[in-house]
C-alpha cells in the first residue's frame, strides 16, 4: 500500500490514474451520445500528461537522465534506457500524434477512433510502468 499512497506525490498520481480510468470507462460508455470528441480529447490529453508528470516525479525519472549525463547520483527507479523508458516514449509518440491530429481534422469519426488510440495509449503506459513498479 505504501508503494501508491507513501507520499504526496504517490497519493496524487494514484488518485490521478484511477480518475482518468472512470473518465475513459464514463466516455466509452456514453460513446453513442457524444457529438463533439474534441473537447474530451483534449481533456484526455491533458490528463494524460499530468500523470506522467507526477509518475515521472514519483519515481525520480530526472535523476536517471542525471545518471545518463555522466552525473554522480543514485537514479531514478528506471533508467533511461530500461523498457520501460522506451515503451513510455513510444506511448508518448502515439499520444502527441493523437491529440495533435486531432486538432486538424475536424471529422468527428476520426475524433473519435483518435480518442479510442489515445485511451489505449494512456492505459498501456499506465500499466506498463505500475506494473513494473510492483515488480521491482
Amino acid at each position: 500500500m505504501n508503494l501508491y499512497f507513501g507520499n504526496f506525490t504517490s497519493i496524487i498520481s494514484t488518485i490521478l490514474v484511477i480518475g482518468v480510468f472512470i473518465y475513459i470507462g464514463i466516455t466509452i460508455g456514453k460513446q453513442n451520445e457524444i457529438t463533439s470528441w474534441g473537447k474530451r480529447i483534449i481533456i484526455l490529453a491533458l490528463w494524460g500528461l499530468l500523470i506522467c508528470i507526477f509518475a515521472a516525479a514519483r519515481d525520480r525519472y530526472a535523476l536517471s537522465v542525471q545518471v545518463s549525463m555522466g552525473e554522480q547520483v543514485s537514479p531514478g527507479l528506471f533508467t533511461l534506457d530500461s523498457i520501460q523508458s522506451t515503451l513510455g516514449c513510444i506511448g508518448g509518440a502515439v499520444i502527441a500524434f493523437c491529440s495533435l491530429s486531432s486538432i486538424f481534422v475536424r471529422k468527428q469519426g476520426y475524433r473519435k477512433a483518435m480518442f479510442f488510440i489515445l485511451s489505449a495509449a494512456i492505459i498501456f503506459k499506465t500499466l506498463v510502468i505500475e506494473i513494473s513498479r510492483i515488480l521491482l
